[in-house]
């Protein structure tokens, strides 16, 4: 059983578990006529989000009026469908909360800059375009006009929401390191990488799980271990073995990251097909 505390809308409540630990319960009808203190029962709630960061529910939904989350709810509908993934619960309150700082900025005329705007309609395309979506559809249902760059941070949310236990500063410093690790590339071969391209969105994909080894210190798993396919690929692939060494002393330099021989072979071949395409 649950203690009702906050209705967001009929079907958002916030309220206590068992251990007072503030939680978000989702359901059809869960919040209609409910007054704070009130039991919920298990078998109302179709999803449960427990907050697992420092910040307090509480806190962050006390100003959310119904008009937010619905709008919200239907961004998040609208990504869903787009990314074709199951996004973590997390993402309506956490989004929500930016969405009504946003809109009060905005009410204002004060704008917040993303120093991360230029990068991510390049790095995540899909996301961005869920952004653009989201600018769109608040001035469509609130008629508050968020400056373009709002697009690039709900973008990040999406990119955020799709990877359970990570939280916004993580995607922000994965994403500063994706972007920096393509300009080693494009600089390196002197070209122009084609964004378009399918072993584009699969290299930003390889890097984020990269990243994500090396900052968690995660021994990687691709068990190559093999000194000769080393020797092979170096020589057949002199140029982008050279690019995938910079890389590597870029990450040591910067963030002390050992980077394995078999992440290299791995590097080195994502960075020949895109290089590749590129060229052509």
């Amino acid at each position: 059983m649950f203690e009702f505390v906050k209705s967001l809308n009929n079907n958002i409540v916030l309220a206590y578990d068992e251990n007072h630990n503030e939680v978000v319960l989702f359901g059809t009808g869960i919040g209609f006529n409910r007054k704070r203190g009130d039991m919920v029962s298990e078998s109302s709630i179709n999803k449960l989000f427990i907050n697992d960061s420092n910040k307090r529910l509480t806190s962050m939904v006390q100003n959310l009026s119904e008009d937010i989350v619905s709008v919200t709810e239907e961004i998040i509908q609208y990504g869903s469908r787009i990314l074709e993934k199951q996004l973590h619960a997390s993402i309506l309150i956490i989004l929500a909360d930016h969405l009504y700082f946003a809109i009060e900025r905005a009410k204002k005329n004060q704008n917040v800059e993303n120093p991360l705007q230029w990068e991510v309609p390049h790095l995540y395309p899909r996301e961005y375009e869920i952004g653009k979506k989201g600018v769109k559809l608040i001035e469509e249902r609130l008629q508050v006009k968020l400056p373009p760059q709002e697009a690039s941070f709900i973008a990040l949310h999406f990119v955020n929401a799709q990877f359970e236990s990570q939280d916004m500063s993580d995607t922000l410093k994965i994403t500063e390191i994706i972007s920096r690790i393509l300009d080693i590339v494009s600089y390196h071969f002197q070209l122009i990488l084609d964004e378009d391209s399918l072993y584009y969105s699969r290299f930003i994909v390889h890097l984020r799980y990269f990243i994500i080894r090396q900052e968690t210190h995660m021994k990687d798993t691709i068990g190559l271990n093999d000194e000769d396919l080393l020797e092979t690929v170096k020589t057949r692939y002199k140029k982008s073995y050279q690019c995938a060494v910079k890389i590597a002393k870029y990450l040591l330099d910067a963030y002390s990251w050992d980077v394995s021989k078999d992440e290299i072979i791995y590097l080195l071949l994502h960075i020949e097909r895109i290089t590749n395409v590129a060229n052509k």
